[in-house]
């Protein structure tokens, strides 16, 4: 079996952009991101219910979309070049992220959905944060303050 590292994002080791409501953004999914994943290894030792992997994922779930919606929003707003290519990935990841609760719910398998978030999510959030987020930030900052 895999180990896996808690917290999977050390909440003072987030990459910062020049923009700080997106900053307050990712420091918020981090800890809902930390908290789920508390849930998931308690549940891989039939130690956390199903109830409270539920809530917790709707939870990060809804954030997400709105942190997608709001960094869209800002985006198309004030025109940024390559809105299309950043919010292409947003739309991805919201889908990938919405199809493995659907298997959740369905099959109440945990593996797959700890693999994605541990090892997948982390390794995109961070380099999407240092790559599309920081160059949107850069965009944005000369317009948000």
């Amino acid at each position: 079996m895999t180990e896996y590292q808690l917290p999977i994002v050390v909440p003072d080791q987030i990459p910062l952009v020049d923009l700080e409501i997106m900053n307050q953004v990712h420091r918020e999914e981090v800890v809902l991101i930390n908290r789920l994943g508390v849930l998931l290894l308690d549940g891989l030792k039939q130690q956390s219910s199903n109830e409270a992997i539920d809530d917790c994922l709707q939870e990060w779930i809804t954030h997400t979309r709105d942190h997608f919606d709001g960094e869209n929003r800002m985006m198309a707003e004030h025109g940024f070049p390559p809105y299309s290519v950043h919010k292409g990935e947003h739309d991805q990841v919201l889908a990938l992220i919405q199809r493995l609760n659907e298997q959740w719910l369905k099959h109440r398998e945990l593996d797959e959905l700890v693999k994605f978030i541990f090892v997948e999510w982390r390794n995109w959030f961070d380099g999407h944060v240092k790559s599309m987020d920081r160059v949107t930030a850069q965009f944005l900052a000369r317009f948000i303050k």
